[in-house]
């Protein structure tokens, strides 16, 4: 179960600092140690492996051993459950079971917990677009019927600009979303224009070793044929889609950082006019949020003091701080 189960500790109202009491956590150990101190753990990840487990909110001393539940930590925790300093990535039907544990250990410490927020798929959607990679429109298998062809997303392949970074898209990503979901091909993300759809068998998504492969039965009508015309003669020629983070990492520094989307959870994909950037629109103002917690302090140089690379990272975010505040006016 992803949401580490609710047990009773002792609880503490101290400081908090959650990176120096995950750093006093020993490595390598497993899931009996780390449930100690985390309230999720990733089902898919190793389950002695830090990395794998998110909402520590326990002390842990100084021979590594979790301690008392901190009160700040879990309020902390709810805090982000509910979208703050740019949410958490894991997936929504996780979010109840965590929220459980960590209000489990304030009511023990006699604090009423803040109210988990429901919040809807929609508010965390996300559009990117990519050029229609060897699109066709074409019939196939001696139907007759008229198919749009070729990649709506590429692999491995950076991204423009999206406002203070770049992304890119690992090989697997959709594996899981194309199993599951039920995902509609529309004209410019208009629900009232709908091109295909899996449940249907209208929409066929496949990953292959180039990227999101895609294949659309149009229906026959007016528009759908008006607009096979337009991607023929090249007017349209750019494929978005619709999605939710559900796994990322960074790469690359504070200068230069890179998003990696691991897995997503697919909404749409739709062949568009005018391709749409988080760098145009408000959701920008989320992004340095998501930068600030998922980034990094670049450690110090050779020779160089951790206060001279605390000094150089905060610079750097006050650069992105600074191209924000600009991106916003433009608005």
């Amino acid at each position: 179960m992803p949401a580490i189960p609710s047990h009773r500790t002792p609880t503490s109202d101290a400081s908090w600092d959650g990176p120096a009491n995950e750093a006093r956590l020993k490595t390598d150990q497993d899931y009996s140690y780390y449930r100690r101190a985390y309230a999720w753990r990733d089902p898919d990840g190793d389950e002695t492996k830090k990395s794998s487990y998110k909402f520590i909110h326990h002390e842990v001393d100084g021979d590594g051993n979790p301690g008392p539940a901190n009160v700040r930590a879990c309020i902390t925790g709810i805090a982000v459950l509910n979208g703050a300093r740019g949410g958490t990535t894991i997936p929504d039907a996780d979010r109840q079971g965590v929220y459980n544990h960590l209000a489990a250990h304030l009511r023990d410490a006699d604090v009423e917990p803040p109210e988990l927020k429901s919040r809807s798929s929609s508010a965390k959607i996300e559009h990117r677009a990519f050029p229609l990679a060897g699109v066709e429109v074409r019939a196939e298998d001696g139907d007759g019927q008229p198919k749009i062809m070729g990649h709506a997303a590429v692999f491995n392949t950076l991204s423009v600009d999206l406002g203070f970074f770049r992304e890119k898209i690992a090989p697997g990503a959709f594996q899981k979303t194309i199993k599951e979901a039920d995902v509609r091909a529309l004209w410019n993300h208009d629900p009232n224009y709908v091109l295909g759809r899996t449940k249907s068998r209208t929409l066929k998504l496949a990953e292959d070793d180039k990227g999101l492969a895609i294949e659309i039965i149009p229906p026959n009508t007016q528009w759908a044929r008006d607009l096979m015309e337009s991607i023929k003669r090249g007017d349209v020629d750019q494929m978005s889609f619709g999605f939710r983070a559900i796994k990322e990492e960074w790469e690359g520094d504070i200068n230069s950082p890179v998003r990696v989307l691991k897995e997503v959870e697919l909404f749409d994909v739709s062949p568009v006019t005018f391709p749409a950037y988080p760098a145009t629109d408000v959701s920008v103002r989320s992004l340095f949020n998501i930068l600030r917690d998922y980034l990094p302090a670049e450690p110090p140089l050779a020779g160089h003091s951790a206060e001279a690379g605390e000094d150089r990272a905060l610079a750097g975010l006050a650069i992105l701080r600074k191209r924000l505040e600009i991106a916003e006016k433009e608005i």
